[in-house]
């Protein structure tokens, strides 16, 4: 998946696939974890994109549920069968670079 195929329905799985990546060997270690963040990484970016639409939240607000979102995502796949934290990053980092891009222009400022 590409950054151009980017929809609010696929958030999840673009990211799925985009963090996917980086694990390599690892990767089947941690895939049922990564599926279910991945998801609840869209969830929280679709809530940002519809409250930002609404004017419900702000910036600092969508800022604060993000990253509130992202040490979630981190402290999970950290656990699970001992992944680095190197590791870990590098996964959110790719799952949020494909779907940059969409979000920040959804929301109308720059986000990821």
């Amino acid at each position: 998946m590409t950054k151009d195929n980017v929809t609010l329905d696929n958030l999840g799985d673009a990211m799925f696939e985009a963090a996917r990546t980086t694990f390599g060997s690892k990767f089947i270690l941690v895939k049922q974890y990564l599926k279910a963040e991945s998801e609840k990484l869209a969830i929280t970016l679709r809530m940002i994109i519809e409250g930002s639409a609404k004017q419900e939240i702000g910036k600092a607000e969508a800022k604060i549920l993000l990253n509130q979102q992202k040490v979630a995502t981190a402290a999970v796949l950290t656990a699970a069968e001992g992944m680095t934290a190197v590791a870990v990053q590098a996964a959110i980092n790719a799952a949020l670079k494909i779907v940059k891009d969409f979000v920040n222009s959804e929301i109308g400022f720059p986000l990821l």
